[in-house]
């Protein structure tokens, strides 16, 4: 079966490319993360000698140059996931990103959810928050229909926008974020201030959105986070059904899985 196979995902995000090997729908051995210049650093040796299928889902230019490159020096053929050829989400829009559609299908095939009592007794829908570069917000009702979403500045992009967009703030780091503790509205350093107001306004935006959602679908939606800073949020909001980190690199996988013709 296509489903035992394990198989190399790619996701090429905004700033870096994620990627792992999966089967059946886990991920399997370690989660990686190279600069987009990187993609031919990947163990290709290894994905030759165990004949394993490549995914990816993400399409820039270089990106596309160098899995050329990496076909004509291994021999190794690129299954490229695309929002208007995959088979598990539609109505969708053309320029819709495929990590947000992914995003999607690997929520719709999660253990977890499908696990859940409640998800067949009137929760109706899925919102994925996505919190990377940009922080995204995408639903689709439990048949696979697109409602719809929205896409917003992530953390480290605010961030950086108010230490090069202003004379006087400074460039604080991310990272710099464990050191809180609490949610506080009366942050009494520069620093803090800046964390404090990214943090809580990325919490801000999900728990409003839920507000409007809920009030323009009629329900309830089961709530996923994923995405590089979804630790972050975690740390201070709980109203969610899962929060998976490598649910993109499933989401291709799945993807890949529904789009091969089942043997008979």
């Amino acid at each position: 079966m296509i489903e035992d196979k394990q198989i190399l995902v790619i996701d090429v995000g905004n700033t870096f490319i994620h990627w792992g090997i999966v089967q059946d729908g886990k991920l399997v051995g370690d989660y990686n993360r190279n600069l987009h210049s990187e993609l031919s650093l990947l163990p290709w040796d290894e994905v030759k000698n165990k004949n394993y299928t490549v995914a990816i889902a993400g399409s820039i230019p270089h990106i596309n140059d160098s899995a050329q490159e990496i076909n004509s020096n291994y021999g190794i053929k690129f299954i490229n996931i695309k929002t208007d050829t995959q088979k598990t989400i539609k109505n969708t829009y053309p320029t819709l990103g495929i990590d947000r559609v992914c995003n999607l299908i690997g929520a719709l095939n999660s253990e977890k959810l499908l696990a859940s009592e409640t998800q067949l007794t009137g929760l109706s829908s899925i919102v994925v928050f996505d919190f990377g570069t940009a922080t995204t917000a995408t639903a689709s009702d439990l048949k696979g229909n697109f409602l719809g979403g929205l896409i917003k500045t992530g953390f480290e992009t605010e961030l950086k926008a108010l230490g090069t967009r202003t004379f006087t703030l400074p460039h604080v780091e991310i990272a710099r974020e464990c050191k809180i503790s609490e949610l506080n509205p009366l942050a009494i350093s520069t620093d803090e201030s800046m964390l404090q107001g990214v943090i809580i306004g990325q919490i801000a935006f999900v728990e409003y959105y839920l507000k409007l959602f809920e009030e323009k679908y009629k329900s309830k939606p089961k709530v996923v986070l994923t995405g590089g800073n979804a630790s972050i949020v975690t740390r201070f909001f709980n109203k969610y059904d899962l929060s998976d980190p490598y649910l993109t690199l499933k989401g291709i996988y799945y993807a890949y899985v529904n789009s091969v013709p089942a043997k008979v």
